[in-house]
């Protein structure tokens, strides 16, 4: 394997239309409830009720702009791999990076999709309140990333990163 890989990221459609289905499934769910449902919050209800509903439907909407703001993320991502086990996240338009690692213990492998958590080791510079989101956490799926990429990635995800990062935190 050459250091570092480059991958570009891109959004996966396998992940947002269940993501979509999943909260049109709850705003279903919500219509069938009558005190919070749409057309029953406009008639004269209690304060109680109308906030109750009010809540709910705004959860459910705040919701689906997470999950799909956390897939949208990856237009433009490009993660850096490097062989002593940190990943520099580079967003398009972003002034600089942010160096970060795989936190101990916190990637899972599969064959369909990765999970693991990240640890900034240097602050992010560059990123203001208004600037881009850094992501604490991240969930690949094999869409995410060019096909000859997504083995190498597992790959440097079970030996590099979880190896790195275990001796990292270990007591010197």
């Amino acid at each position: 394997m050459q250091f570092p890989l480059e991958l570009r990221l891109r959004p996966s459609r396998m992940i947002m239309a269940p993501v979509l289905v999943v909260h049109l499934a709850a705003a279903l769910a919500l219509f069938h409830v009558p005190s919070l449902a749409i057309d029953y919050l406009f008639v004269e209800t209690g304060p109680a009720l109308l906030l109750a509903g009010v809540l709910a439907w705004a959860a459910l909407f705040a919701s689906l702009l997470h999950a799909l703001r956390a897939e949208r993320f990856k237009r433009g991502c490009t993660l850096w791999l490097e062989d002593d086990g940190l990943i520099e996240l580079n967003l398009e338009g972003a002034e600089a990076g942010v160096l970060c690692r795989v936190r101990p213990h916190s990637a899972v492998v599969f064959h369909w999709a990765v999970w693991f958590r990240l640890l900034a080791v240097e602050p992010v510079r560059g990123a203001s309140s208004a600037g881009p989101w850094w992501p604490s956490a991240m969930m690949l799926v094999a869409a995410n990333v060019p096909d000859h990429d997504w083995r190498l990635l597992r790959i440097w995800l079970r030996h590099c990163a979880d190896r790195q990062s275990a001796a990292a935190d270990s007591p010197r």
